[in-house]
């Protein structure tokens, strides 16, 4: 096993926190259309149902908000499968597979992978090529393919939910402080990086913050970042944390950051306060965070676009070549049912707010309309969400060491909002230290 997987066991939690599976509003207007895809699921399903025989499902993973509704859906109209689920915490689910393979114990028959560590899963060379099972790489979103497929053309999984990302506002302090609350107004305002700086001097001298926390902003940035973690043998840690870093410091020597730490109750409760105006927002934190936060602020949100639309969060479900041929077939079934089938899709997005990858479902206006809109005024934040950023956002690769930078970037992002004289230059090299006690394979140089 390379060496290069032990860098999981430094996962801290905030970084878990920050890279979460996507998640959404729960129920939206079903499609009266049917949809399925080309390949041969179907059919095969209905060959293994026939047979009587019930298959057992075995699955790693954390995310009980998805997988385990899911597989209770699934049962009910597929008796001849049978799911064992194990709850396996996000920061262990790499260590624990690793583990398994030097034991020689059984593995799961299916492995979800978060987006920030697939890299990892590719090395691991232990997952099915989905596309000999019948998957249409043509049927989802290129994105999501592209990140799924390994140098050989190998296509390891497919992902759940789409995760596009904004900008989300509260619009009373919006039109406090901006004299709008509308956004289309606050769009043209707030087209570039440089505008959030420009126009947080407003907000500062109204005592607000733009953003609660610098290290969400930081969050934000490097997803939005098009430079590549990794290129070759080479991480591209210079390059990339200057890109994230020099913006987050720009911010702060404004006055527009306030110094909570993301994800912590301290920091989620601003989300209910009168002092801080935006919050970077993937789909999935409208329900984890928005609603869950500011139970009272129904109607007082808005979103409006990022500078650069990104995706943040996502997993990807695949299937272990250790698993018997009678398994990966019904395996490979569920999957396509829960992405690509009617049913299973509508059920994900109503369960869990997943927006399924599945072309044909993401571009339909009544699949993805989410019930959640009057938190936003009624603003139609679902074709801005799946039809505008959804199209927009650029793939960038990444690497089997991201879990690493986003550690380090997360506790450098803290460090700068803690020490206000802390320069760009002194920021890079306390990282640059961290991620080289993280990075273990000496193959591997950083830059």
């Amino acid at each position: 096993m390379r060496k290069k997987l032990i860098s999981a066991i430094l996962i801290t939690a905030l970084a878990a926190t920050s890279i979460v599976g996507c998640g959404g509003a729960s129920g939206s207007a079903a499609s009266s259309d049917s949809a399925g895809g080309s390949d041969a699921s179907a059919s095969n399903a209905e060959a293994t149902a026939d047979s009587g025989d019930v298959v057992t499902l075995t699955y790693w993973g954390w995310d009980s908000n998805y997988a385990w509704p899911m597989f209770e859906k699934y049962e009910e109209t597929h008796p001849n499968v049978h799911f064992e689920a194990t709850a396996v915490e996000w920061g262990d689910m790499l260590t624990k597979t690793q583990q398994a393979l030097a034991s020689g114990s059984e593995l799961p028959t299916i492995i979800p992978m978060d987006v920030a560590l697939i890299e990892n899963w590719k090395d691991m060379d232990i997952l099915e090529d989905l596309t000999d099972y019948g998957l249409d790489t043509s049927e989802y979103v290129d994105s999501a393919v592209e990140k799924c497929t390994t140098k050989d053309g190998k296509v390891i999984g497919m992902f759940t939910s789409v995760c596009p990302s904004g900008i989300a506002y509260k619009r009373d302090l919006a039109k406090e402080v901006f004299g709008t609350d509308d956004p289309e107004e606050l769009q043209k305002m707030f087209t570039s990086y440089d505008d959030y700086v420009k126009n947080g001097a407003k907000a500062k001298a109204a005592g607000k913050y733009m953003f609660h926390s610098g290290q969400a902003v930081a969050e934000w940035f490097y997803f939005a970042s098009d430079v590549e973690t990794q290129t070759g043998s080479t991480l591209n840690y210079t390059k990339k944390m200057t890109d994230v870093l020099s913006k987050v410091i720009a911010m702060r020597d404004a006055g527009v950051l306030d110094t909570y730490q993301n994800g912590t109750a301290e920091g989620n409760a601003t989300y209910a306060d009168d002092e801080h105006i935006f919050y970077p927002c993937p789909d999935w934190a409208i329900t984890y965070y928005i609603e869950t936060n500011d139970p009272d602020g129904k109607g007082n949100w808005g979103l409006i676009k990022a500078p650069v639309s990104y995706s943040h969060g996502g997993s990807a479900l695949g299937i272990t070549t250790s698993a018997t041929d009678e398994q990966k077939q019904a395996a490979y079934d569920f999957i396509h049912w829960a992405i690509a089938e009617q049913e299973g899709a509508e059920a994900g997005r109503d369960l869990a707010g997943f927006i399924t990858t599945y072309k044909k479902l993401t571009t339909d206006a009544n699949f993805t309309r989410r019930a959640d809109e009057d938190w936003f005024a009624g603003q139609d934040i679902s074709t801005l969400l799946y039809t505008e950023i959804a199209n927009e956002m650029a793939v960038v690769k990444s690497s089997p060491w991201e879990n690493s930078m986003v550690s380090v970037r997360n506790d450098v992002a803290q460090q700068l909002m803690d020490d206000k004289n802390m320069t760009l230059e002194d920021a890079l090299q306390i990282g640059l230290e961290e991620l080289q006690q993280l990075v273990t394979d000496d193959s591997i140089t950083i830059e």
